[in-house]
């Protein structure tokens, strides 16, 4: 089944060259593409897409202000020329960010992370129950062989160029032959947070947070100041119990 999706960008070339791409995709089915957000929003309000590719800097209504005004807004990839944008674009919760001129195989890329949630989000009742809870698995290659690793014992996961270093909750070290940035696009979103620009946590593991690391399994992992903001309201506010007045 096809993802259904909305294309916004003001300059009707940018949205000749997606939609060119989409077509390469063979998964993505454009319900409507538009230059101006004032007409995205108003489609936005009346109908269901899967996912929403956006411009950010548009007249009138910028990409950012276009996903908060929506109450539930589909899942959101942006798009634009400055990086300055995607901390921002990343505290609303948007899927990817994608830099211009933007290149096919960063776009296939965006569009596989996107097409992976909505698989997860997909999944049977007793599966996304296992993998939303730690319960399910996933294999890694290491070496000459394949091993299974559970989620819920995963405590940490470490770049090291392009290897990572999964560190386990039994003392384990497993190296596998993936980035850090693919093997985060390839697991259950929702588990684990990039709190560095090296390390991947898992988010049910974490003990505490403070302005400058976080402690998983008795190790003090570094707390990037770009990603800070994030796990603070990801990690520590959806589950604070605060003082009632």
């Amino acid at each position: 089944m096809k993802i259904s999706c909305l294309l916004l960008d003001d300059d009707p070339l940018v949205l000749d060259l997606l939609q060119a791409y989409v077509v390469m995709t063979d998964i993505l089915d454009v319900k409507a593409a538009f230059t101006d957000p004032l007409d995205a929003h108003r489609y936005l309000m009346e109908n269901q897409v899967q996912v929403l590719f956006s411009d950010v800097t548009m007249p009138h209504l910028s990409g950012l202000d276009l996903v908060r005004s929506l109450q539930q807004p589909p899942l959101v990839v942006l798009m634009t020329a400055y990086p300055q944008y995607a901390m921002e674009g990343f505290n609303l919760d948007v899927i990817d960010f994608l830099l211009k001129p933007i290149s096919l195989d960063r776009f296939l890329r965006a569009v596989n992370k996107v097409a992976g949630i909505l698989r997860v989000n997909t999944l049977g009742s007793d599966a996304q129950a296992d993998a939303l809870t730690g319960w399910g698995s996933f294999f890694i290659r290491t070496d000459a062989q394949f091993v299974r690793l559970h989620y819920r014992e995963v405590l940490y996961i470490e770049a090291l160029k392009d290897f990572t270093k999964i560190n386990t909750a039994d003392g384990r070290t497993h190296l596998t032959l993936v980035n850090l940035k693919n093997l985060e696009e390839q697991l259950p979103p929702g588990l684990f947070v990039r709190t560095h620009r090296s390390y991947l946590v898992n988010a049910a593991r974490i003990d505490s947070v403070s302005n400058l690391e976080v402690k998983v399994g008795g190790h003090a992992l570094p707390l990037g100041q770009t990603y800070r903001e994030r796990v603070t309201e990801r990690i520590v506010n959806r589950s604070l119990i605060r003082r009632q007045n």
